[in-house]
């Protein structure tokens, strides 16, 4: 999933009460209670593989139910 860097910022600003954040020139980590959310520029957008990565668990969660 990318984001522009405006819709990233108010992505952010909503969410920045809640966790800390960690930045540098091309990446933010958001650290959140489940796990750190990393963001990368790339191409003038900011991706991250977060989505991914929650469908990856929910479907492992699934094959360990029915082992």
């Amino acid at each position: 999933m990318c984001l522009t860097t405006e819709a990233l910022a108010v992505f952010l600003n909503l969410i920045i009460a809640s966790s800390g954040m960690t930045m540098s020139e091309d990446r933010i980590i958001i650290h959140a209670t489940d796990r750190d959310t990393h963001w990368v520029l790339a191409e003038g957008e900011w991706c991250t593989m977060a989505p991914q990565f929650d469908r990856f668990e929910r479907v492992a969660t699934l094959r360990q139910r029915t082992q």
